[in-house]
């Protein structure tokens, strides 16, 4: 029997790259998403550090430090909104590439299963071809023994 030589294995074999380069885009998009979440989370525990020291030895309060502290914060706080902001634009991004790469997952998935019935048609037609062929050398070993 014969091997199944799919037609469009070249075009199939397209669709698998494409697949995977959408993938690998997607995990660069997801990647940079993460690294924008632990920035955020990194910048919320310098604030809360930040907040807890305390300025006073003692009776005295130092103004200068507690001054500077502030200044610090408020940095922090605006470099959190634009982090913030920049997550919101990289998670659109990362949505449009997800998409992307379902189209692309969806369209080879197409493809296999083509691939996959037309095969299993080609076997079964192999196998009937096969089957025919023993029954026509069965009855014609059978037609010359009778005669």
């Amino acid at each position: 029997m014969r091997r199944f030589q799919f037609r469009l294995e070249s075009f199939l074999g397209l669709k698998r790259h494409k697949e995977r380069e959408q993938e690998l885009a997607l995990a660069r998009a997801l990647g940079e998403c993460l690294l924008l979440k632990r920035r955020i989370s990194d910048i919320d525990g310098e604030v809360d550090e930040s907040r807890s020291r305390s300025f006073s030895s003692g009776k005295t309060v130092d103004i200068e430090s507690m001054a500077r502290r502030e200044l610090f914060i408020e940095r922090l706080l605006r470099e959190r909104e634009r982090t913030e902001v920049l997550l919101a634009e990289k998670t659109v991004e990362m949505e449009k590439v997800r998409a992307r790469y379902l189209q692309a997952a969806k369209e080879r998935k197409v493809l296999d299963k083509l691939k996959e019935r037309k095969a299993s048609d080609y076997y079964e037609k192999q196998k009937d071809e096969e089957f025919k062929a023993i029954d026509d050398m069965n009855t014609a070993s059978s037609l010359r023994q009778h005669w």
